[in-house]
C-alpha cells in the first residue's frame, strides 16, 4: 500500500506529445485513486540536474530522440551508473532502439503514438515494481520487533534515549515507543524526505501542510514546534522536496 505519491517524470521535447503523456498519466492515477507527483522536462540535461539533486523519482517516461545535446539512451546510461531503482520507460518512434534498452535495463518500450491501453499496462507494472521496493524501518521495543513502511512515518518525537515514532494507520497518527536516540533513527531514514525541525522532532516532509513562524502543520497530526535555528533548514528542505521540473 502506497502512503506517498508516486514520483513520475516525463522527459519529452515535443510539447504536444508531452502534454498528451501528462494527461494520460493523470487519468491513470485518477482512476487508481492514488496521488502522484508529476514533473515534466524538455531535455535530458534539465531532468539530470533535478535527478542528481534528489534521486527520488520512481518512474521516468523518456523520449529517446530528443533535440540537440544528450539523447535519452545517454541519459539512461548516466542514471544506471548511480541508480538501479528508477524504472525507465523509453518512448520512441524508432523500434530499432529496443535492443539497446537491455543495456540500461529499461522497464519497457512504447512506440509513438503512445496508446493509452499500453501506457496503462506499463504504469501498472511500474507501480507494482515500486511497491516491492518499499523501504522499511525496523523498530525494536522491549521483546517486540516491528517492521513499518518508511512512507507511513509522520514524525518522530524524542525523549532522551526513547522516541515515539508516529505512523499513519487508518488516517490517524498512532505512536510506537522505541528505545533509540533521535539521531539513530534519523540516520536510518532517507535524508531527502525527513528534516530535523527541532532538537526533539524529526518530520516527514511529505506530510507537511504549512510552515508557520515557529511551528509546522501536518496532515493527519498536530502541529510540531520549529526551533528558530532550524527555520531556514526546514524551508530549504521543504522546497527541495516539492521542487518540480519546468516543462517550459
Amino acid at each position: 500500500m502506497h502512503y506517498l505519491p508516486l514520483k513520475i517524470a516525463v522527459c519529452e521535447d515535443d510539447a504536444a506529445q508531452r502534454r498528451s503523456l501528462e494527461h494520460l498519466v493523470e487519468h491513470w492515477a485518477e482512476e487508481k485513486g492514488m496521488k502522484i507527483r508529476l514533473s515534466a522536462y524538455v531535455d535530458c540535461e534539465s531532468f539530470l540536474f533535478a535527478w542528481e539533486e534528489r534521486m527520488d523519482f520512481d518512474l521516468l517516461l523518456l523520449d529517446i530522440e530528443l533535440g540537440a545535446g544528450m539523447d535519452g539512451m545517454d541519459l539512461a546510461r548516466r542514471i544506471r551508473g548511480k541508480d538501479e531503482r528508477l524504472a525507465i520507460v523509453f518512448i520512441t518512434g524508432l523500434p530499432e532502439y529496443m535492443s539497446q534498452g537491455y543495456d540500461v535495463r529499461a522497464l519497457h518500450f512504447l512506440v509513438k503514438p503512445v496508446e493509452e491501453g499500453r501506457l496503462r499496462e506499463v504504469l501498472d507494472r511500474a507501480l507494482e515494481k515500486t511497491e516491492k521496493k518499499e523501504d522499511f524501518l525496523l523498530l525494536e521495543s522491549g521483546a517486540e520487533t516491528e517492521v513499518i513502511p518508511v512512507s507511513s512515518i509522520l514524525y518522530v518525537e524524542a525523549f532522551s534515549h526513547i522516541c515515539d515514532v508516529y505512523v499513519l494507520e487508518n488516517g490517524k497518527a498512532v505512536s510506537r515507543e522505541v528505545r533509540m536516540a533521535l539521531k539513530e533513527i534519523q540516520e536510518k531514514l532517507p535524508a531527502s524526505d525527513f528534516c530535523r525541525c527541532h532538537r526533539s522532532y524529526l518530520v516527514h516532509l511529505a506530510y507537511v501542510r504549512k510552515i508557520c513562524k515557529n511551528q509546522v502543520l501536518l496532515e493527519h497530526a498536530d502541529a510540531l514546534p520549529v526551533s528558530r535555528g532550524k527555520e531556514k533548514e526546514l524551508y530549504g528542505a521543504f522546497l527541495a522536496y516539492h521542487k518540480s521540473g519546468d516543462a517550459g
